[in-house]
């Protein structure tokens, strides 16, 4: 009986490793152009973004907006993914988003 219990953990542990969270900017870069081009409406990114799970904070005088959110690995880490959008403050519209590099920290 011990040995079938090992034999399903140890079969079932890349499964449960494998929807944990890694790290990927370029990855993101790609669902953030996807979702937030540049010309959408700043109201509508930043609601955009907050369903992704993105807090945003308007910086720069209404020059920039930057949103962050956390995420946690599967091996006591966290990483804080970034987005910064550039805003045309004219048609208060997004000039381009950019992601900077993923920050993690943990054991």
């Amino acid at each position: 009986m011990k040995r079938l219990a090992h034999g399903l953990l140890a079969a079932s542990l890349p499964l449960v490793l494998a929807g944990c969270y890694t790290p990927d900017r370029a990855r993101l870069g790609e669902r953030v152009a996807a979702v937030v081009p540049a010309g959408t409406r700043l109201e509508a990114a930043m609601a955009s973004l907050s369903g992704m799970g993105f807090s945003c904070q308007v910086v720069d005088a209404g020059q920039g907006v930057d949103c962050s959110r956390e995420r946690h690995g599967a091996v006591l880490y966290t990483c804080i993914e970034r987005v910064r959008l550039a805003v045309d403050t004219g048609s208060r519209s997004v000039a381009a988003p950019e992601v900077p590099p993923i920050a993690c920290a943990g054991l």
